[in-house]
């Protein structure tokens, strides 16, 4: 499992920062909560919506508005009862309503809407192979005529339609769809060149903090905690102003974030070991009966017998502690 943020588990304070900055009535409401650190440490399992990985508290009103909201920043799977216990204690503390509000004014991007890899335009109609590789070269030549928000729909888009008719897309147009590996030290220097950028003190010291969270750090491949940091980067641009410097003076939060044209390698949390995807699709069935019983063994497999990547991505993380256990010490 990727790593999960909440407001006591997040770098440099930057997504709490600007989700209060951008929720002007969440900041009024939790502005007396205690979101020190130390606080969540003396804080029982069960105060926690996410008991084992003690993510997401509900002790309070406040935690529990919190929790709810950084629960939707997270392109993660949760589990579907921490969003139960999530939505029975904001129920019982009665901030629904808030949580509500909030929803209804968030902005959400436009869908992938038929055959057309920038929906809201109408523009690059993909219907083939053909199309999608023509596509990604519009793309590409385009780029910097793109805004922010193109950017990212076209690229996710085409990364979509691209595995639906087999294309294989160039590294770069990978990195563009964040789908590739993070430098840390990269990111902290094109990070730090917006707080030089920037005159506002607040926000000079949210890109400082935001920087820190990435210094020191080698290759990053949790790709889930890098798609946060880009919409946290986004956010934090679009309010302080630099988004109009893009290619000119920084670069936008994906190649800020994304820096490199590495492909991640897709991986599965084993009780602490990330493993690849395409590792465990390639052990025979027999390992899997042997190592899993034929129950889960059965599961993992196709109507021919083979090991399914997709049913590897959708069974293994429900194993029981104790298999993962055996798993992560087996798997060559």
């Amino acid at each position: 499992m990727a790593t999960i943020h909440d407001q006591y588990h997040d770098p440099g304070s930057a997504g709490l920062f600007v989700l209060l900055s951008t929720h002007p009535a969440v900041e009024e409401f939790v502005k007396h909560a205690a979101l020190e650190s130390d606080t969540a440490e003396q804080l029982s399992d069960r105060m926690f919506a996410w008991p084992a990985k003690r993510r997401f508290p509900i002790d309070t009103a406040e935690n529990t508005v919190l929790s709810c909201l950084f629960r939707t920043k997270c392109a993660s799977k949760v589990p579907t009862e921490v969003d139960n216990l999530l939505t029975r204690a904001a129920e019982v503390y009665g901030v629904q309503p808030l949580l509500d509000q909030v929803k209804e004014a968030a902005a959400t991007p436009p869908a992938l809407e038929g055959e057309y890899l920038l929906p809201q335009h109408k523009r690059l109609r993909v219907n083939s192979a053909a199309d999608a590789k023509l596509a990604e070269q519009h793309l590409l030549c385009e780029y910097r005529r793109l805004g922010t928000e193109d950017r990212v729909i076209g690229f996710t888009n085409l990364t979509k339609v691209a595995q639906d008719f087999g294309v294989q897309l160039q590294p770069v147009t990978l990195q563009k769809a964040g789908m590739t590996l993070c430098t840390g030290k990269v990111a902290a220097d094109l990070i730090e060149a917006r707080r030089c950028a920037t005159k506002e003190p607040l926000f000079k010291h949210a890109y400082t903090q935001l920087a820190n969270a990435f210094r020191g750090r080698g290759e990053i491949r949790d790709r889930d905690a890098l798609v946060t940091a880009a919409q946290v980067l986004a956010e934090l641009d679009q309010r302080s102003g630099v988004d109009k410097l893009y290619d000119k003076k920084v670069h936008d939060p994906i190649q800020t974030i994304f820096n490199t044209t590495k492909v991640a390698e897709e991986t599965l949390d084993i009780n602490g070991r990330a493993i690849s995807v395409a590792k465990l699709a390639a052990l025979p069935a027999s390992f899997w009966n042997d190592i899993v019983g034929p129950d889960f063994g059965q599961a993992l497999m196709d109507k021919t017998g083979a090991i399914d990547a997709q049913r590897i991505r959708e069974v293994v993380p429900t194993l029981p502690l104790d298999l993962k256990i055996i798993l992560r010490h087996q798997v060559p």
